[in-house]
């Protein structure tokens, strides 16, 4: 995606979805524990049934991306056949792009307009940070400008012996 952008003269631009694996949606019956401090006097021994992903399920995660799949394709977008987290838009002569990493979105395009309009879009789905340009991502520091993209990954940490 960087090699694309750097090549077509776009900017990248990151969001980051704010709790995104308590929007998922179960499609299967879950039951858990009362959490300590919220037992029910009288009713220990009764379990709650999730309606909605919590951080450290199993599913939370299958949960987010089929939510934020389901928005995708809804919106317009294609699901890319040989990566599963990139997706296009084509909108008349117009493209637009969005790679997926768990709760961080990278989205770029040849219209800004476009770019300004998906931000306003999943942000009405979803709460969200608008990080603007990409500048980090993933241990990796971005720099970008006209028609290039320069990335760079420091190691900080020395070794102990």
């Amino acid at each position: 995606m960087l090699a694309v952008a750097a090549q077509k003269g776009w900017k990248v631009f990151q969001l980051d979805v704010k709790s995104a694996f308590l929007n998922g949606v179960l499609h299967e019956e879950i039951y858990v524990k009362q959490p300590e401090g919220f037992v029910v006097q009288g009713k220990e021994d009764k379990v709650y049934l999730l309606k909605k992903a919590l951080y450290g399920l199993k599913q939370a995660p299958r949960a987010w991306y089929n939510k934020i799949n389901d928005l995708l394709l809804n919106i317009g977008f294609e699901k890319s056949l040989s990566e599963s987290t990139l997706y296009v838009k084509h909108k008349g002569n117009n493209v637009l792009i969005v790679s997926l990493y768990v709760d961080d979105m990278l989205v770029t395009g040849d219209d800004t307009r476009l770019v300004e309009e998906f931000k306003q879009e999943t942000m009405q789905a979803f709460e969200m940070r608008d990080l603007g340009l990409m500048t980090y991502f993933l241990g990796i520091e971005i720099k970008q400008n006209e028609n290039e993209v320069f990335i760079c990954q420091k190691k900080y940490m020395q070794k102990k012996y």
